[in-house]
């Protein structure tokens, strides 16, 4: 039992390492685009960010997943469903790390549940697949880009209409009003989600949140003015003096989705392993997990092998996005950040486990409309489109081979 258990751990950190390699790159796609961040830092302060909003928020968006996508009560093989969980984790983290080598951004939410669709399949037939979950889970997958997308496009034209669009006179000192307010919302978005976080949850009373808010925003508004104000002197008094406020700003929006992307990814590394765990710690497969709490070491597990894989592979992704679906300006960047963690972080609280590369591309498309269709790389989004939807068929098939390979290899050792 141990053996199966250190060799469950082991493909959570494969599958793990291959999400950090693709998914977390997104959070800091944009920074290293619009040249707020050098590509070295972006990969440090990403995986330190994922590693801590693994911890926080992690569980959420687990205990979601392997409940919902299979009915769980319908298989009986204990030995089966052990192999078959093992196979979910090779299977999804061998086409996430296919995808990573060729410069695509891919979702490991997908591939994971494709993968638990394909096991499903195998092992208990059509009836074991909950159907209807799946399609809501689909629906949010389409829905998720769409409301990314929007979010930064409608950002970008507030910034626009908030501070460039009155001329260089008084840029800076617009710039210095609006942008901390811009990000406080941002943060005061994020602290709501840790307050409701797995870990989190039962150490905050609720009646002291309001209170909480009402003191923080100003204090953090101010903090953030006078920051503003300190780079403002430093700069000129045209647009491109505001666009490096906005530069400075955007290292922190961008770790801001370093977390969110954390929060969500961590549930595709660790269901699986969960899985096994629970089924080897009772001896059975339960007809639901919903009475179970999720280890704190799990979600350390997938946040350590997610962090080693954006430090490893995150460049490639990250000079996708960055760099090759549309041109990047700082302003645009914040955008792009406002509204990826916004649409990952509110998705996480909700326990929906939405595809964070879906809303860092969504999220890039958006601010690339504004500039109409020219403004943006046709036919890489067609090629990575297409990648989508392949995602849950193929993880689906290899999930399969990959089964009836461990069973062999099972049943030469016994």
């Amino acid at each position: 039992m141990i053996f199966v258990l250190v060799l469950a751990i082991i493909g959570a950190v494969f599958m793990a390492f291959n999400n950090g390699a693709n998914d977390v790159a997104n959070a800091f796609a944009s920074a290293v685009g619009s040249k707020a961040l050098k590509l070295k830092h972006a990969l440090v302060v990403a995986a330190i960010l994922n590693f801590f909003g693994a911890i926080l928020l992690g569980g959420n968006v687990s205990a979601t997943l392997i409940n919902g996508v299979i009915h769980v009560g319908m298989f009986s093989d204990v030995s089966s469903y052990i192999v078959g969980m093992l196979s979910c984790l090779i299977a999804s983290g061998c086409f996430v790390l296919l995808s990573t080598q060729t410069g695509l951004p891919v979702s490991s939410t997908h591939a994971l549940v494709g993968s638990m669709i394909g096991i499903a399949l195998t092992l208990g037939g059509i009836k074991s697949i909950n159907w209807v979950y799946f399609v809501m889970l689909t629906f949010s997958w389409i829905c998720c880009p769409f409301i990314a997308a929007t979010c930064s496009l409608l950002m970008i034209k507030n910034i626009k209409f908030l501070i460039f669009r009155m001329g260089e006179n008084g840029v800076l000192k617009r710039t210095c009003q609006w942008v901390p307010f811009l990000g406080c919302i941002t943060l005061g978005i994020v602290a709501y989600a840790i307050k409701n976080g797995t870990a989190l949850k039962r150490l905050i009373i609720p009646h002291l949140c309001l209170i909480f808010f009402l003191i923080i925003f100003p204090i953090s508004y101010l903090i953030l003015h006078k920051i503003a104000k300190q780079i403002a002197k430093q700069s000129e008094e045209t647009f491109h003096g505001a666009e490096r406020v906005f530069r400075r700003f955007q290292a922190g929006t961008s770790c801001l989705v370093g977390f969110a992307i954390g929060s969500n990814d961590v549930a595709n590394s660790i269901t699986p392993v969960l899985a096994i765990y629970f089924v080897m710690k009772n001896h059975a497969i339960p007809v639901t997990f919903d009475q179970y709490t999720i280890p704190v070491w799990m979600l350390a597990i997938g946040g350590i092998g997610m962090s080693s894989g954006v430090l490893a592979l995150g460049y490639k992704i990250i000079r996708t996005l960055g760099h090759r679906i549309t041109l990047l300006t700082n302003s645009r960047g914040f955008s792009v950040d406002f509204a990826t963690a916004t649409t990952i972080i509110i998705s996480s609280m909700l326990g929906i486990p939405v595809s964070s590369t879906h809303a860092a591309t969504g999220a890039v498309i958006g601010v690339g409309l504004d500039n109409g269709l020219n403004g943006l790389n046709l036919p890489l989004l067609t090629k990575i489109f297409l990648t989508w939807i392949v995602t849950v068929p193929m993880s689906a098939i290899f999930t399969i081979t990959i089964f009836h390979i461990l069973n062999f290899v099972v049943s030469l050792i016994l």
